[in-house]
């Protein structure tokens, strides 16, 4: 019930104006979805068109209650979780749900050629698909043809793009001649690389599906080619290492397999084309007529971009090379001669280029550049001596990846990179590989194999050799010579130079720059604009190629340079004061205003970047360098400069984490520190704060002594006996029966001076009684004293009858 539930869900949500791409922004769905677009621009048109000519055969009243179309829209997954929106995509699907949204799609295009993860996703979509097929009621009626229009636009169409992979141990058709190519019709024959059974299990797949369910799906495999173009799949690895002019570009084995290519936008095309008018075939090669072997792949480029040196390595030794995986391995050592009859004959493609491989190496090369976004950067260095030109010039190279020229050093470099050319043609190309085996004379790869390199240029190397290392002293014209050699090579045009310290004059701006028999190239872009009037001879005498992006020019007093010459320290290189002096002068004498070098790159508006060299302790240049990259803007990251960027950004990292962890550890010393003096005053204020109570409470106890003293001796005793009447005889009022019991007890209210004593009282009292007697008797009676106290008795002197007592 679920499953009919679900079934009835998809066919309320299926729309056939709905395209499925997987992978968006890959290599090959970014041209497969520019492509897709035309396909929804051109829908969307027709559609407009067919509405306006209802709305005008038709009332408004009609037309405005007619539901809205489907508008045309395209959905898809993507490789980076990060997109979340591309251009002419309505919605971005996740991975997880995309299988739902699929079968709810009226063509789906997926991709299987070079990611793995793709298989699993695949078939379980065919399954699901097969499922949904086989309970789907049919859609049309029986009565209308296939080639009818009204049920054609109702099937489902499904294109699966594949790899030629699974054509890899497939026998030739005819063991004379193994060259024969395959065409589509033998794709039943075609055996599959052990690492691409997959991909020819979900071939059978989707055939199946094409031939049983024909009424209902419309659905083709496509066997594409290596792919080349644009940023570079496959081959990527040998375009980076061409274009950073790498010593010996590797060839796997001797190279003389072929390998099927098809240019990527040659791809989008076909799809494209089989989008628009969906073809009855069941199975579609898309590669190039062009039979293009391994040499002839990575030849061209190593002699037309890169350093012109090869080595065949055997092709086990291909996984030593960190940057060459399992697919680019299987795609490099395939062989396979196959002729695309149906995307020549039936479909008529209009081909990116007619041209070969070889010939089309100068604009894959731009397009790789512009696509990756490498740029090369020239520059120039000018100032006075000792002011940093060559500290400044070493710092820029390291930073940006570039080639360091100085006419100190050209002939030093040439020479070393004669040095081991010359060594590499005594040994071959071909010396690490093992005799020829049975199968690769078969396949004739012996034969084709290329010389070393043309005896000419061979010569003029050896010669240029010996003059370099014969030690002689070089000419001012031929130190010229190898800078303008060494600017023009392809090492100095892809990764750029920086010019320390020359030229010095405007003569040998001349000669350094001039056009001479050099062609000049119109720079790396495609679309050269017409310049204006004033530009149209700008360039009519120079190399346009060798000019500099930026010129620096270093600035600095002859205080300055003097004080910095004397600084520096004692070793061979370190000038006197003569040699500064002397060449400080020159300088001077050759930079005047109205001849300085820097009015030659100011007439081709080349504006130098003026720097003030003012700061004894800056060795390192870092000022200068700092203003130099704001011009020249971030480097390009490609492969060699992407190691040292890398590095550089670690050992940034690595002192940051070093800086944060003595932070954070002198952070906690310092808490430790201040929590041990907190608990240390603590101590002492608790110490301090029970000397002090004790002190109070001794004093407060010193401060009561006498009025407890007094309350002791005078309240308690007879306050206890009143209290102690007051509970034994519980009077209705207390309070008042405390007070007259108190009253009683003292009536006189002596009760609460200090020296008054009940008993003493009453002895008072009957003494009082008997003095009165006496007096009324008139009686005198003498102090009783004893005989041995003398005593005189002051008579004048009254006598207090309680201190008598």
């Amino acid at each position: 019930m679920s499953s009919e539930k679900s079934l009835s869900n998809i066919l309320q949500l299926f729309s056939y104006k709905r395209y499925f791409i997987n992978n968006l922004d890959s290599y090959h769905g970014e041209y497969v979805l520019k492509e897709i677009s035309k396909v929804l621009e051109q829908n969307a048109n027709a559609s407009n068109k067919q509405s306006s000519q209802v709305m005008l055969g038709e009332d408004v009243e009609s037309i405005s209650q007619a539901p809205p179309e489907e508008p045309y829209e395209i959905i898809g997954t993507v490789t980076d979780p990060k997109v979340k929106s591309l251009d002419n995509v309505a919605r971005i699907v996740s991975k997880a749900e995309c299988l739902s949204q699929m079968l709810a799609c009226g063509t789906v295009i997926f991709d299987i050629s070079y990611d793995r993860d793709e298989l699993k996703l695949a078939m379980d979509y065919v399954k699901l698909l097969k499922d949904l097929l086989d309970k789907q009621a049919p859609i049309r009626s029986p009565d209308l043809d296939d080639d009818e229009p009204q049920s054609a636009y109702k099937k489902r169409y499904l294109t699966l793009v594949s790899t030629v992979m699974t054509w890899a141990v497939t026998k030739p058709l005819d063991p004379d001649t193994p060259d024969m190519p395959f065409i589509e019709s033998d794709f039943r024959k075609r055996k599959p690389h052990p690492n691409y059974k997959m991909h020819y299990d979900l071939e059978n797949e989707v055939i199946g599906i094409a031939r049983k369910y024909k009424s209902h799906i419309g659905a083709m495999v496509i066997a594409t080619g290596v792919t080349y173009g644009g940023r570079e799949d496959v081959l990527f690895y040998w375009f980076q290492k061409a274009w950073e002019c790498e010593r010996l570009l590797p060839i796997l084995g001797r190279g003389g397999n072929v390998i099927p290519l098809i240019n990527v936008k040659d791809l989008a095309q076909i799809i494209y084309n089989i989008i628009s008018d969906f073809p009855k075939k069941l199975y579609i090669l898309a590669v190039e007529q062009n039979v293009t072997k391994q040499r002839e792949i990575i030849k061209p480029l190593g002699k037309i971009v890169g350093s012109g040196m090869f080595k065949c390595i055997p092709p086990e030794d291909g996984f030593l090379i960190p940057e060459i995986d399992q697919r680019i391995f299987d795609s490099m050592t395939l062989n396979l001669n196959m002729e695309p009859t149906f995307i020549v004959e039936t479909m008529g493609l209009q081909w990116t280029s007619e041209l070969s491989f070889e010939e089309n190496v100068p604009i894959l090369m731009k397009q790789f550049k512009r696509e990756r976004g490498l740029k090369s950067f020239k520059v120039i260095v000018h100032g006075p001596p000792i002011v940093g030109k060559t500290t400044l010039s070493k710092l820029i190279c390291e930073a940006y990846g570039l080639l360091y020229v100085s006419p100190e050093t050209i002939a030093e470099d040439i020479l070393d990179d004669l040095t081991w050319r010359i060594k590499h043609w005594e040994v071959g190309e071909m010396a690490t590989l093992a005799q020829l085996n049975a199968e690769e004379v078969e396949i004739g790869v012996g034969d084709d194999a290329d010389e070393e390199g043309d005896d000419t240029v061979q010569e003029g190397a050896k010669q240029t050799h010996a003059i370099l290392s014969s030690g002689r002293t070089l000419s001012d014209d031929e130190i010229l010579t190898y800078l303008r050699q060494r600017l023009i090579s392809h090492e100095g045009l892809n990764r750029g130079w920086v010019l320390d310290g020359f030229p010095t004059n405007l003569t040998q701006c001349s000669l350094l720059f001039e056009k001479g028999d050099e062609q000049d190239s119109d720079g790396d872009e495609e679309n050269v604009e017409d310049p204006f009037d004033e530009d149209v001879d700008l360039y009519s005498n120079v190399l346009k190629k060798m000019l500099p992006d930026v010129v620096v020019s270093l600035e600095a007093t002859d205080d300055f340079i003097c004080e910095k010459a004397m600084r520096q320290p004692e070793d061979e290189s370190r000038l006197d004061e003569e040699a500064v002096l002397k060449h400080l002068s020159e300088f001077r004498a050759g930079d005047a205003r109205d001849i300085t070098v820097l009015n030659f790159f100011d007439e081709l508006d080349i504006h130098p970047l003026v720097i003030q060299v003012k700061e004894h302790a800056d060795y390192g240049m870092n000022t200068s360098y700092t203003a130099v990259a704001l011009r020249m803007g971030r480097p390009c990251r490609y492969g060699k400069l992407m190691a040292q960027i890398e590095a550089a950004e670690k050992k940034e990292k690595r002192v940051m984490e070093n800086l944060r962890a003595k932070e954070e550890k002198a952070m906690k010393d310092l808490e430790k520190k201040m929590k041990e003096e907190l608990e240390e005053k603590m101590e002492y204020w608790s110490e301090l704060y029970s000397i002090m109570r004790e002190e109070e409470e001794a004093a407060l106890a010193a401060a009561g002594e006498p009025m407890r003293n007094y309350l002791v001796n005078n309240i308690f005793p007879t306050l206890t006996s009143a209290l102690l009447e007051v509970a034994k005889l519980r009077p209705d009022n207390p309070i008042d029966f405390l007070a007259e019991y108190l009253f009683k007890m003292n009536p006189t209210g002596k009760m609460l001076e200090p020296g008054f004593n009940l008993q003493a009282e009453k002895i008072l009292g009957k003494i009082k009684i008997l003095d009165d007697a006496l007096k009324d008797l008139d009686i005198k009676i003498e102090p009783l004293l004893p005989p041995e106290v003398d005593f005189e008795f002051n008579s004048k002197k009254n006598i207090n009858v309680m201190s008598a007592l």
